[in-house]
């Protein structure tokens, strides 16, 4: 399986920051013809904002790009990496925005870094072994532990520091 870098603020593999919709198009038509696996909705796995001039500000990866492509940020798989654990070693390397999505642990953004992380739902260790998750059916079970990972990953800019 081939790797999707993520560079802080700037890119996930050939899709950078301040293409055009044509540009993201024509690469993310690269990433598709290379899957193993063909599959006719490559191009949902990837949304953008763009500026007014038509430049993309931010790109949204979602996770089942993981069935094709592992997607590295400093050599973390960020979809396969338990959203807690994630936090964690990020937060070591710049701080996150401590709000409300945040203590809640739904959404956490780190500024310096371009990146921020989504998830649905919020669960943790614990659930997987209270007696309301073993009660479940199994496929039940396997959809809920998903949601110890992020669903989706976010690039963008990162905010030029004010000059005084």
């Amino acid at each position: 399986m081939d790797n999707l870098i993520i560079e802080e603020g700037r890119s996930v593999g050939t899709l950078r920051i301040g293409m055009t919709k044509q540009e993201l198009d024509q690469y993310v038509r690269t990433y598709q013809e290379k899957c193993i696996r063909p599959c006719d909705f490559f191009y949902s796995l990837f949304k953008y904002e763009y500026d007014s001039e038509g430049k993309v500000t931010h790109i949204h990866i979602t996770d089942t790009v993981k069935e094709y492509y592992t997607c590295l940020f400093k050599d973390i798989d960020v979809f396969n990496t338990k959203a807690s654990k994630l936090v964690e070693e990020l937060d070591k390397i710049s701080p996150y925005i401590r709000d409300n999505d945040a203590s809640l642990g739904f959404s956490y953004t780190f500024p310096k870094l371009g990146l921020s992380f989504w998830r649905n739902h919020v669960r943790n260790e614990e659930y997987f072994h209270s007696e309301e998750f073993k009660e479940l059916d199994p496929e039940i079970q396997e959809d809920e532990m998903r949601y110890l990972y992020f669903e989706t990953t976010t690039i963008f800019l990162i905010p030029r520091e004010e000059e005084h």
